[in-house]
């Protein structure tokens, strides 16, 4: 059976996270280390995972609206731009494109 902290552990570590912004820190910096070099060692291939897809209209509708009307992120308006490119020229783009135009839909709901 795998270790799981209590309530109150959990609890106290939450409060940690939010009071004390140098532990917030050293943990993301660690957690994103350990993260880096499973990956390092792992034979997964995370460029391919998750396939490649063709944009549906609809995303290639909401891409097209997002663009003119929504202040972007830099990465948000990259994936919109792929979107409709694909679309256009009906190839197959990443799906991590895909996801980021589809959480921007879902975020307007």
């Amino acid at each position: 059976m795998k270790w799981k902290p209590s309530k109150s552990a959990k609890r106290a570590f939450a409060q940690k996270m939010q009071s004390d912004e140098i532990f917030r820190q050293e943990y993301e910096h660690k957690k994103s280390k350990r993260d880096q070099e499973r990956r390092e060692k792992s034979a997964f291939d995370y460029d391919s995972a998750g396939g490649n897809y063709i944009p549906t209209l609809a995303q290639y509708e909401k891409a097209f609206e997002f663009l003119r009307t929504k202040d972007l992120t830099v990465v948000q308006k990259s994936a919109c731009q792929m979107i409709l490119s694909a679309y256009i020229l009906q190839e197959k783009i990443h799906h991590d494109q895909i996801h980021i135009v589809n959480e921007l839909i879902r975020g307007e709901k």
